[in-house]
């Protein structure tokens, strides 16, 4: 959207210094009508005092410019100041979706904008990681809760078991030796020796008889959090819902505008070159003429706007849609289409 300001801006100059240059031309045509004796000086005077005012406008226009690359260039982390060169954007830019034909046609007409609108929500829905997080939480606390309801009947069992073995032995002590008199008869074989390995196994079942609510209280605890993640997804759906169709009705307005505002313009344009056609002749006053400029100024203020505003709202619209379409391959482009035409497909099959 920053980079898309700094092009607004630079167009909206240009068309400041097209203005100027028309009004420098309307102020020779009066300088040569003044010749004549066809005008007075005061009409000379009024076109000086426009051109001192479209000199004003030029630099307001480009220190507006100015400012749109100062934000830029703090946003790429370049110093504020450092000039760079831009690359002029239109409906047509590969990069957008806007660029395939099959895209616009579904803002043209007011019964296929409002499918349009159902399907980009499900898009949105689909791909949100807020939903994402909110559906792994809720899976989360039903688990919580499910053990909570066990615990009612469900014992604790726990399995205990030990292992120990005598890999080497040595030293003083070790072997123990009995002392018996000659002759007596050999007896070491008569006492039991201890197994090198032991073992142990052990299985535990508890059951408590009284908890005093706790277990009530853990289940109700986990009700309750289930129950509040679930509002929370739920209003999330709707806020995400909203924010994709308040987008897509600004961006539907912005394409309708486009068209409106570009005629406006072709209209002024031609206005203003058959009124200072009429100046020139003598036919119009110099208050005409100052008006058909002013109008084809606005207009053309008003045609260069539209664009951008569409282009910006295309940028919020896939912004709460949660998905840029410049960074989707071919493939992840076309796979959009399909589902956009299936989609369609289906409404038309359900008529």
């Amino acid at each position: 959207v920053t980079y898309l300001d700094v092009l607004r801006a630079k167009t909206l100059e240009r068309v400041q210094q097209d203005n100027l240059r028309v009004t420098r031309s309307n102020l020779e045509l009066s300088r040569i009508r003044q010749t004549v004796g066809t005008a007075s000086a005061g009409e000379v005077a009024r076109w000086e005092s426009e051109i001192a005012r479209s000199r004003q406008d030029v630099i307001r226009a480009n220190s507006q410019r100015n400012l749109a690359e100062i934000a830029l260039n703090r946003l790429l982390q370049q110093p504020v100041e450092e000039a760079f060169v831009t690359e002029e954007t239109t409906l047509a830019d590969a990069s957008l979706v806007t660029s395939d034909p099959r895209f616009l046609p579904y803002l043209s007409d007011p019964l296929t904008f409002r499918h349009f609108r159902r399907f980009m929500t499900g898009e949105a829905l689909a791909s949100s990681p807020e939903i994402r997080q909110f559906d792994a939480a809720i899976a989360a606390q039903e688990r919580v809760r499910r053990s909570a309801s066990n615990a009612f009947w469900a014992p604790t069992i726990s399995l205990q078991g030990t292992l120990s073995n005598r890999l080497a032995e040595g030293g003083a002590g070790t072997e123990v030796s009995l002392s018996l008199p000659p002759g007596s008869p050999d007896i070491s074989g008569a006492f039991p020796r201890a197994d090198d390995t032991n073992w142990s196994v052990g299985l535990q079942f508890s059951y408590p008889l009284y908890t005093g609510g706790a277990r009530s209280a853990a289940r109700s605890q986990a009700s309750a959090e289930l129950s509040d993640l679930r509002t929370r997804r739920h209003a999330t759906v709707e806020r995400i819902e909203q924010r994709v169709r308040s987008a897509l009705h600004n961006l539907g307005a912005s394409f309708a505008a486009i068209g409106l505002s570009q005629s406006a313009a072709t209209a002024a344009r031609r206005n203003l070159d058959l009124v200072t056609d009429a100046y020139g002749r003598g036919v119009v006053s110099v208050t005409d003429l100052l008006d058909a400029q002013n109008a084809a100024l606005v207009a053309d203020l008003g045609a260069a706007n539209a664009t951008y505003d569409f282009l910006i709202d295309l940028m919020q619209t896939e912004r709460a849609a949660g998905n840029f379409d410049f960074f989707l391959t071919a493939e992840e482009r076309e796979a959009y289409f399909e589902r956009l035409e299936a989609f369609f497909a289906a409404i038309e099959e359900f008529r």
